[in-house]
């Protein structure tokens, strides 16, 4: 938002409470719009904060009437704020208004494969009731576009526009890599999707000294359960450590503490926090399932089969032996792949203006 505020005016609805929290953020008004400072030296925004965490049909007509929006945007699939505004416009009460869905990596293969039926009934009776009629797809890149096409309908109307991410960082924090040691950072969502149980199986058959500092909310509790479960087990040479959320003001700085970032994802169609690695000079393990692929290639990463732990234990032990002067080498190939994306790659403005018309 904050990239295209000179091109758009953008307002908000959502709810007023952060995950898992059962009182509301301080200093708002419920159920009603406010104005919010986004970040220093830019125009303020309009956010309207549901008091309930799920918000009734005629509330949300309302209040999308109040905004005089010309364009809904729907961030993600499979939740009452994806279900309403469809609602509301196959029933011709958003009269005037565009419908864009942005299904944020939720259609790739390995998303699909949690709760697989639950998923393909929903997106089934949307297709039936015809709910997508008429709606525009925002595609985060190419293959995003090919996994709308595939589940919703060949001819959806797709547009591609890259996400924007945080610039990277002015200035690279020197890396503090020492041979005989690798120090691992996880930074996301505690989810499946996220894949994160696998990396306790992983370290757990390590036998070079690895710490690893995980930070992120829990999303998934019963899947977190599991992850302790294993870290009660690993051997003495593996240090595993759960250090809460992060504010997106500290993502950066708190990456660059480390060595290098690692997410075992199960599917990303951009992955934010890989590409805050990147900008603040840190090289990432990941899997093959986001756009950041082939990093051996470009000495800024490493991609791994998900499916072979055996063969991410021998990458971690080997990468334990690497030298800092190496490592720099990596540490700064990362910052040139987020460097490049940002300012030299993409024209967000062209395609964003594309997507909103």
């Amino acid at each position: 938002m904050i990239a295209l505020q000179h091109e758009y005016t953008f307002k908000v609805v959502t709810t007023a409470y952060d995950m898992h929290e059962t009182e509301p953020y301080s200093n708002i008004q419920l159920n009603h719009w406010n104005t919010v400072q986004l970040a220093p030296n830019i125009s303020p925004i309009e956010v309207w904060y549901s008091a309930t965490p799920k918000i009734s049909i005629g509330t949300f007509k309302k209040v999308i009437q109040q905004s005089k929006a010309t364009t809904v945007y729907i961030n993600g699939l499979f939740t009452q704020w994806f279900t309403q505004p469809l609602i509301l416009k196959k029933s011709a009460q958003l009269k005037g208004v565009e419908i864009i869905i942005c299904p944020r990596g939720m259609l790739q293969a390995g998303a699909l494969s949690v709760k697989p039926l639950k998923k393909k009934l929903f997106l089934s009776a949307f297709k039936k009731a015809l709910l997508f009629k008429g709606v525009r797809w925002h595609a985060t890149n190419e293959e995003e576009a090919a996994d709308i096409q595939k589940n919703i309908h060949r001819n959806a109307k797709c547009i591609v526009a890259y996400n924007i991410p945080k610039p990277p960082v002015i200035e690279v924090k020197s890396s503090t890599k020492q041979v005989g040691n690798l120090s691992l950072v996880y930074l996301s969502l505690i989810t499946q999707k996220k894949n994160l149980l696998l990396l306790m199986e992983v370290l757990k058959n390590c036998s070079a000294n690895i710490q690893l500092a995980i930070y992120g909310p829990i999303k998934d509790k019963a899947y977190w359960q599991k992850c302790e479960l294993l870290i009660q087990q690993m051997p003495s040479n593996i240090i595993v450590e759960y250090k809460g959320d992060v504010q997106p003001f500290e993502v950066q700085a708190t990456i660059a503490q480390y060595d290098t970032f690692i997410s075992l994802t199960k599917g990303e169609n951009f992955g934010h926090a890989l590409f805050e690695a990147f900008s603040c000079g840190r090289p990432v393990i990941t899997s093959n399932y986001t756009p950041w692929n082939h990093l051996q290639k470009l000495r800024a990463g490493w991609n791994v089969e998900i499916a072979d732990g055996n063969s991410i234990v021998q990458l971690l032990e080997e990468l334990v032996t690497v030298e800092k002067e190496i490592w720099d080498v990596y540490c700064g190939n990362a910052y040139n792949l987020a460097n490049n994306y940002f300012y030299h790659e993409t024209d967000f403005n062209k395609l964003y203006k594309q997507l909103f018309g």
